[in-house]
């Protein structure tokens, strides 16, 4: 790979690293946890699918720029995942900020009066800075940029947008009930991963996806068990960590009916968060259909 998306790579894992940080500190410090209204559902399921699936597009993105390719260079197909997998890291923390902000603007009597209110700032703003210097590094890396006023864009900024109203009008009340709490964890999967998919395709175009891609049956259906196996797996164990992590902040553990209870919605809602990322990320990441076999037509990115 080229040494500009090795770089990129690196910068992407710390860009990560930082989210997970600052994610965790606004949680947990004592200053601010009572303080920033972005600590519930549906705002804190958008960060907490956000945090976890991008430390995990990071780490494929730092795979896919370090390992060795059979042909040398690395085809387009290759360049360009690589270059999205830097891009949805990007676009998974811009959108958990954009979701945060409308918490914040939905109750600004939490924060604005608060002592912590200028770390609080000081922390989004940070972020928001150092999200856009890593986004700006990956535009410049691109070889195919985006067409001004494409179908693609438009279709990522009324995505956009509609997912911001859904979060500005989203009745909070619904996480006063259990089923409707779990429901609104689920919906904030939607709103994080299906603007997303529309924003990662528009930002980083590659024109050969149009192209048909010939796959034998046989191979296609055995590679989605696989790939879907994988999902599922992926959410078993991230359940099985938040619950762990849970037990860890709590104290006691609680009697066993109730932490079977509590390991099948830990364990039920990462699988969820964990198939709605793959739904619509998996294909444009190239772990889809088309990331499997090369399209006969190749177009430079």
């Amino acid at each position: 790979m080229p040494k500009n998306l090795k770089r990129n790579a690196v910068i992407v894992c710390g860009l990560a690293a930082l989210f997970y940080w600052s994610f965790m500190f606004a949680k947990h410090d004592p200053g601010l946890r009572s303080v920033i209204p972005f600590g519930e559902d549906p705002y804190d399921a958008v960060g907490s699918f956000g945090v976890v699936v991008g430390m995990i597009i990071a780490l494929i993105s730092l795979v896919r720029a370090f390992r060795p390719y059979h042909q040398s260079p690395p085809s387009t197909a290759q360049r360009v995942y690589l270059v999205r997998s830097q891009a949805a890291v990007v676009l998974g923390v811009l959108i958990t900020l954009a979701a945060d902000t409308v918490a914040m603007v939905r109750h600004p009597h939490m924060w604005i009066g608060a002592a912590s209110r200028n770390v609080l700032v000081a922390l989004i703003g940070g972020l928001a800075a150092a999200t856009v210097a890593v986004q700006l590094l990956i535009c410049a890396s691109q070889r195919e940029l985006p067409e001004p006023g494409s179908k693609r864009g438009k279709r990522a900024g009324i995505a956009s947008l509609l997912a911001i109203l859904i979060l500005v009008l989203y009745p909070e009340q619904l996480i006063n009930r259990t089923p409707t709490h779990l429901l609104t964890i689920v919906a904030g999967a939607f709103l994080l991963f299906a603007p997303m998919r529309l924003l990662l395709t528009a930002l980083v175009p590659y024109k050969a996806e149009e192209a048909p891609t010939e796959m034998p049956a046989h191979s296609r259906f055995s590679s989605l068990k696989h790939r879907w196996g994988i999902v599922l797996l992926g959410g078993v164990l991230l359940g099985a960590f938040t619950l762990a992590g849970e037990m860890t902040e709590g104290g006691g553990a609680p009697p066993l009916r109730r932490l079977m209870f509590v390991a099948s919605v830990f364990i039920s809602l990462w699988i969820a968060g964990f198939s709605i990322a793959y739904v619509f990320l998996g294909e444009p990441l190239g772990f889809g259909p088309r990331g499997c076999a090369e399209p006969k037509t190749r177009v430079r990115a």
